[in-house]
């Protein structure tokens, strides 16, 4: 049997190259997807980007190994996810002094705004392929990498601002725990009463604050422990408020002008970029399996945060003292009264003693979770190859606990700072990169890569594809499917839009209107 000669190594290419079209044939090809692929087959329907699940969704992993935010398991990540939303807003909730026909709709209203903010967060991390809010803010406004100088200074201003909301965030957590705690102690101390008892905070949070990541295991028990202190604190207040014993008026007299009312809820469910948490969450090894894992899910986890938080913080409108005018001014009870009480009626300075201690150690050990990411400060480089000392963290944690001493006008002027960047960030900013970037910025390309070499052939009697300028943003069939895909996308890009202005203008801009008319005295 004779049999056909073998072809030449030219021959070979045959099939990568094509002398017909003188292109090369992979760019005219598009990856799909294995839909068994847990990445790939992600939940995350509602984003007009889920298809793009590039490599470069995780160049951010190795960078991270050594931040603040390295792979973490599912648990850890909900627990970031959920602890923010049990602090400063939800403690101060008994005394918003709402109506609970004001305050349920407010509360949902602003807990399904959670939800939405941290989606946009994280279609705007998909849509850049890029793993944190910096990089994010680059590809906004300056996405052109030849424009150094405004890519420096915008990398300065966001690690300033981050940095700053961070340890403010922080001064005001220890302040409001101290505050919480002075009036169950003696008058005189060795010092002035908040001194000592700021500094004895600082010594008891140092040990978890330096630690290397927010991964490390005395962070994550810590953080566990305020959520439990929380939990605590919460049974003391519902059983005060059930014995009728329950004082108003506990707010720190640290807290500015609008810590009140609405602004309260409002600052409950403030949520910061959570993009680095996805980026931790895909960073975890984990089995491969034909589905992802549930609990993989970083859009189920987020949903899962704020629901529980819910749950864990609507039975505080139930608990104010406005809610009743008979309980509104309602003293202790008196000597007398405590004589003919049950054991658990004639200490109501016992369980309100153990209320504040509980509201002290919430809000303490939420310190380190704070101020771990704040961004490095900028230390010559020749003192860092002399020294291996953090002077960053130690001069960040030695700015959040003298900041925390400073005096009350000052310490209400700080609060009111941390409101307005909090909203801000929450309510406001992911709407407004969102719209800069699908508005004001030419689209991604869904299947058309921006550009890709012609693959050099020659053949005679054919014309040399380097002649044809060849690109595949020439080809007529990828331009039509492109087409295809963006009339698709379309709709929901439209009510995806819809949705961030209406956060932009009526809730961003309605809220900061009223915070200028609040600190301007005008209501």
């Amino acid at each position: 049997m004779s049999s056909s000669p073998r072809p030449s190594s030219s021959s070979d290419d045959s099939g990568r190259s094509s002398p017909l079209q003188g292109f090369d044939s992979s760019a005219a090809l598009i990856l799909v997807p294995d839909t068994d692929d847990p990445a790939a087959s992600t939940p995350f329907g509602i984003s007009s980007d889920d298809e793009y699940d590039s490599d470069e969704d995780s160049d951010g992993v190795d960078r991270l190994q050594a931040s603040a935010f390295p792979p973490l398991s599912s648990i850890s990540v909900f627990l970031y996810l959920f602890s923010p939303f049990l602090k400063l807003g939800a403690l101060f909730l008994p005394n918003a002094g709402l109506p609970l026909k004001v305050a349920i709709p407010t509360l949902l209203f602003f807990s399904a705004l959670a939800i939405f903010t941290r989606q946009i967060w994280y279609m705007l991390a998909r849509y850049v392929r890029r793993a944190d809010l910096e990089e994010i803010v680059l590809e906004t406004f300056a996405r052109d990498r030849r424009k150094e100088g405004r890519r420096w200074a915008l990398r300065k201003i966001i690690r300033l601002a981050s940095g700053a909301f961070r340890v403010l965030l922080a001064a005001i957590y220890v302040r409001a725990a101290v505050d919480v705690l002075l009036p169950l102690l003696p008058e005189r101390l060795f010092l002035p009463s908040n001194v000592t008892v700021t500094l004895v905070v600082a010594l008891i949070v140092a040990p978890l604050y330096f630690a290397q990541s927010l991964g490390i295991a005395r962070v994550i028990y810590a953080t566990w422990v305020s959520l439990a202190a929380y939990a605590a604190w919460f049974i003391c207040t519902a059983f005060s408020h059930s014995r009728g014993f329950f004082v108003k008026g506990d707010v720190p007299l640290s807290i500015g002008a609008l810590w009140q009312g609405v602004s309260i809820v409002a600052f409950t469910f403030t949520t910061s970029s959570t993009t680095a948490l996805y980026t931790s969450l895909r960073g975890t090894t984990q089995p491969l399996s034909p589905r992802p894992r549930r609990s993989q899910s970083f859009k189920l986890l987020s949903a899962l945060s704020v629901g529980i938080a819910v749950l864990c913080v609507l039975p505080l409108v139930f608990f104010q003292p406005a809610n009743s005018p008979a309980s509104q001014e309602r003293p202790l009870p008196s000597p007398n009264q405590m004589d003919s009480s049950s054991p658990l009626d004639t200490t109501p300075e016992n369980v309100l003693a153990a209320r504040a201690l509980f509201e002290t150690a919430a809000l303490a050990l939420s310190v380190p979770s704070v101020l771990i990411p704040t961004p490095a400060l900028p230390i010559p480089s020749r003192i860092r190859r002399v020294t291996r000392f953090p002077f960053t963290r130690v001069l960040v944690y030695i700015a959040a606990i003298m900041l925390s001493l400073v005096s009350p006008s000052f310490a209400r002027a700080l609060s009111d700072a941390v409101w307005l960047l909090a909203f801000f960030s929450t309510y406001m900013l992911p709407a407004l990169l969102h719209i800069i970037i699908h508005n004001f910025r030419s689209p991604l390309s869904i299947i058309i890569p921006p550009s890709t070499p012609a693959t050099a052939f020659s053949s005679p009697g054919l014309p040399s594809a380097q002649s044809d300028a060849s690109d595949s943003r020439n080809d007529e069939l990828l331009q039509r499917k492109e087409r295809t895909l963006q009339r698709r996308r379309l709709g929901r890009r439209l009510v995806w839009d819809f949705g961030v202005w209406m956060l932009l203008v009526p809730v961003g801009g309605g809220g900061m209107a009223w915070a200028a008319g609040r600190l301007a005295g005008k209501w």
